[in-house]
């Protein structure tokens, strides 16, 4: 018996290990951002992405779905030329918002149903082929996107799969896949 609980215990130490490597946790902000919890309905939120790694990586794959059980629709907050989409609402930060850290281009969102009507689906992939592999580094914004939601309710955000071929990774040198550790789903009460 005890040798089990030995051998449970470090396979259970190696997940948490492999798991922690790279963690995407999310806060918002901005005038609609009450609190940690609450969103004010009509006024435009911030849901800002926080990313942090612990191994060089290679490439990144993330896929994020807005949804709700009782609000049908948000806004989409246009902020034209200073984003990463043509809309403007997708911004990057701390080298995700040019090429300074991935190649192709930068950071690649994917905005396949992003269109207002919940749920929304959103991916982001980023890789490194020429450029010194993406450095370890302590918690720090990299990726935000403006709405309105215009009526109250409640509303989450989770991981998911991003078409046409988004899964949730993090590629680390040695061309090692590990699934980064996600501290969501996340979710806010909108109020009046």
């Amino acid at each position: 018996m005890k040798k089990l609980q030995i051998v449970l215990c470090a396979g259970l130490i190696a997940l948490a290990a492999m798991a922690g490597a790279t963690t995407v946790s999310m806060k918002i902000s901005g005038p609609g951002a009450v609190n940690d919890s609450t969103i004010k309905a009509g006024e435009k939120v911030s849901f800002d992405l926080y990313f942090t790694n612990d191994k060089q990586l290679k490439g990144v794959s993330l896929g994020f779905k807005l949804y709700s059980k009782d609000i049908k629709t948000i806004v989409h907050v246009a902020d034209s030329g200073k984003g990463l989409d043509k809309a403007g609402d997708v911004k990057g930060w701390n080298g995700w918002n040019d090429k300074s850290l991935w190649d192709f281009g930068g950071i690649w969102p994917a905005l396949k149903n992003w269109d207002g009507n919940l749920p929304d689906t959103i991916g982001f992939a980023g890789l490194v082929a020429k450029k010194p592999f993406y450095a370890p580094h302590p918690i720090m914004k990299t990726l935000s996107f403006d709405v309105i939601v215009p009526t109250p309710g409640t509303i989450a955000i989770d991981t998911t799969f991003y078409p046409p071929g988004g899964s949730w990774k993090a590629v680390v040198v040695g061309n090692v896949n590990e699934l980064p550790a996600w501290k969501g789903p996340y979710k806010w009460h909108v109020v009046k």
